[in-house]
């Protein structure tokens, strides 16, 4: 069975955050948190990593943009800002600051199920092209890690292109290790030895004698 989406509420009018509580566990949902602050919404998302977070704009202390923002970058979890207020420069705040949805007061039983799920389904994309970007990220370093390492085994070895990639294959199958970490290691320690070692300390020669001096000093 799915378990129900578990929903933070930021607002810091009591009757209001109550009010949006029973709507949304009535609708099914899991509200695990009731907060009437910014700063302790942001506390809250990182503690209980909820599914979605509602947040007021006008709160005391930080207000709900500005914690949205925060939330949205850390620990990244969808916003949705509920407000009495529908100032087009606050939906353009809220835009750039990367909520997903903005809701005005009072929302009915079915925007209020709607935007839970655009925002879920939105989280989820996101997260999965995140992944697929950071996948993308350690394959670049992999394939420059390698093309480092023939390079060097090129070098020290006197092979060409397709020996070179043949021998770091095989170390990497007879040695169980990923190619790429075989290929790192082998740039470590040709770096190792390209450095420098310390100077030679300079050699003390002893000081001349003076011939006219009676000790001869």
């Amino acid at each position: 069975m799915t378990r129900p989406y578990r929903v933070l509420v930021a607002d810091d009018e009591k009757p209001v955050a109550t009010g949006l509580q029973s709507q949304l566990e009535y609708l099914g949902y899991e509200v695990i948190a009731v907060v009437g602050d910014g700063e302790r919404a942001i506390e809250m998302c990182r503690r209980l990593a909820p599914d979605v977070a509602f947040l007021d704009i006008e709160m005391p202390g930080l207000d709900g943009l500005t914690a949205a923002r925060r939330i949205v970058e850390d620990p990244g979890t969808p916003v949705i800002i509920l407000t009495a207020h529908g100032h087009p420069n606050l939906i353009d705040q809220a835009v750039e600051d990367g909520v997903i949805s903005y809701l005005l007061k009072p929302a009915t039983n079915s925007t209020l199920h709607a935007s839970i799920q655009v925002a879920v389904a939105r989280a989820r994309e996101l997260k999965t092209l995140q992944e697929d970007v950071e996948q993308l990220q350690s394959t670049l370093r992999d394939r420059k890690l390698i093309e480092r390492a023939k390079g060097i085994l090129m070098n020290r070895g006197n092979l060409n292109e397709s020996e070179a990639f043949r021998l770091l294959q095989r170390q990497s199958q007879d040695r169980r290790v990923p190619m790429a970490k075989l290929a790192e290691s082998i740039i470590q320690t040709e770096e190792l030895f390209a450095a420098p070692g310390p100077a030679p300390a300079p050699i003390a020669r002893p000081a001349r004698r003076n011939p006219d001096s009676p000790r001869g000093e």
